[in-house]
């Protein structure tokens, strides 16, 4: 199984600087960066440098609607960033011990029995166990102290 880790769709991106709004219409948040940076954004897939402003916004990285859609935090650099190019191997700004996966069906419910708490070296091999499963369209890999989501796992092509 060949699997790619996705970076939020530059359309997606664009429309939130465009607008300074979220999927519900509320107003993104505009921050300086600490000194040291370390925001990840979720476009890039870079934290944020050091000293450069970055957003801070409520997101649901979904298409429609439904109890299972989940919404939470997320950064975006603050100025227009190069999206991240889908890879096979999961993201460098990964740097925590462990994250959650889950996954998804093509209609954007969660699989229950697919959640979790996977370590770091785990992501890919459990990604693809999940991704081996016809009911599963996509996973979602998020934060495992935060539940923030941070990029999106599919089969590659």
């Amino acid at each position: 199984m060949r699997l790619e880790f996705h970076a939020l769709p530059s359309e997606v991106v664009e429309t939130i600087h465009r607008t300074g709004l979220v999927s519900y219409g509320d107003p993104v948040e505009r921050h300086p960066s600490a000194e040291e940076g370390g925001m990840p954004c979720r476009h890039c897939l870079q934290n944020v440098p050091a000293g450069k402003p970055f957003l801070a916004l409520a997101h649901r990285p979904f298409q429609g609607r439904n109890p299972f859609t989940e919404t939470g935090l997320i950064y975006l650099c603050a100025e227009p960033c190069a999206r991240a190019t889908p890879a096979p191997t999961s993201p460098q700004v990964l740097q925590a011990e462990a994250y959650i996966l889950r996954g998804y069906s093509p209609e954007e419910r969660i699989i229950y029995g697919t959640g979790a708490v996977t370590p770091r070296r785990q992501l890919v091999d459990y990604a693809a166990e999940l991704l081996n499963c016809p009911d599963i369209a996509f996973v979602d890999l998020r934060s495992a102290s935060n539940n923030c989501f941070l990029c999106r796992i599919r089969r590659a092509a």
